[in-house]
């Protein structure tokens, strides 16, 4: 086979080749991007959910320390429900950040110190605030008050802490998505070209398939092929029109008949051949 026919056959399945590569690659494509969007719309919205309850948490631990220190001022039994449910929220918040956050090992530090320092600060016994007969004094009310704006920035600076790190996470996974559309955006590109340039092989090769279509004039008597105003033999036509180089043989009906008009010249009283 000449080069130029096996140039040929190569693209011929190289363009129908290609448009299914292309087609499964974009399918591909389709199916990992829905994935990361699926994945980022999951992790953003986990996020927000973390910073509102750093926001909630930080509401009941000011709550929490407020009915702490009104029930140490006045010794008020009104003030411990409020302050226990506040407590309660506390925990549970902890309880379900911990949950969020379980692959995230420094908001686990936090929060580890966050509890600590709210078991440390906030929980007490009410039965052994006041002694029998003990009164707070002005003294014990700005101690009270100085020990609570202390416990109360001691906390938020965990919190804040917390929040920024969640914050960074945030915008670190938004990068990385943002360079996932690019990515996406520039192999989808490429799968275009890739399909455009297949459609392109495919238009050439039905172009070819319809020159081959075309009449053929051949002479009824000596067989030769016309081609571009001249005759040919059937061989020379292959060669020119299609790169095709064709070797000679004999078919069965001219070997017979080669046969038989030797028998005939070997036959006894059989005329001499014509010169």
């Amino acid at each position: 086979m000449m080069p130029a026919q096996k140039t040929k056959k190569i693209l011929f399945w190289f363009g129908l080749s290609l448009p299914m590569v292309a087609l499964l690659a974009m399918t591909w494509l389709v199916h990992q991007t829905g994935g990361q969007f699926n994945s980022s719309f999951n992790f953003v919205m986990q996020t927000y959910k973390v910073l509102d309850m750093f926001e909630q948490t930080q509401s009941q631990i000011v709550d929490a320390e407020a009915n702490q220190r009104g029930f140490f001022l006045t010794g008020r039994p009104e003030y411990l429900e409020p302050y226990q449910h506040a407590m309660q929220a506390i925990r549970d918040n902890i309880a379900d950040l911990k949950i969020l956050t379980s692959n995230d090992p420094v908001q686990q530090d936090n929060l580890a110190a966050l509890e600590k320092m709210v078991d440390n600060e906030l929980v007490f016994d009410p039965s052994t605030v006041f002694a029998a007969g003990q009164v707070p004094t002005n003294a014990s009310v700005v101690t009270l008050t100085e020990q609570g704006k202390e416990k109360l920035e001691n906390l938020r600076h965990i919190l804040f802490q917390a929040h920024e790190e969640q914050q960074q996470a945030l915008s670190k996974h938004q990068q990385a998505a943002e360079e996932d559309v690019i990515s996406s955006q520039i192999m989808s590109l490429v799968l275009i070209v890739a399909v455009a340039l297949s459609l392109v092989m495919v238009v050439v090769i039905l172009l070819r398939l319809e020159k081959l279509q075309e009449f053929v004039t051949v002479c009824a008597w000596t067989g030769q092929v016309k081609f571009q105003g001249q005759w040919l033999r059937l061989d020379e036509y292959l060669k020119k029109q299609f790169g095709i180089a064709v070797s000679h043989s004999l078919s069965q009906d001219a070997a017979e008949k080669m046969m038989r008009e030797i028998e005939e010249l070997n036959r006894p009283g059989s005329p001499p051949p014509a010169t």
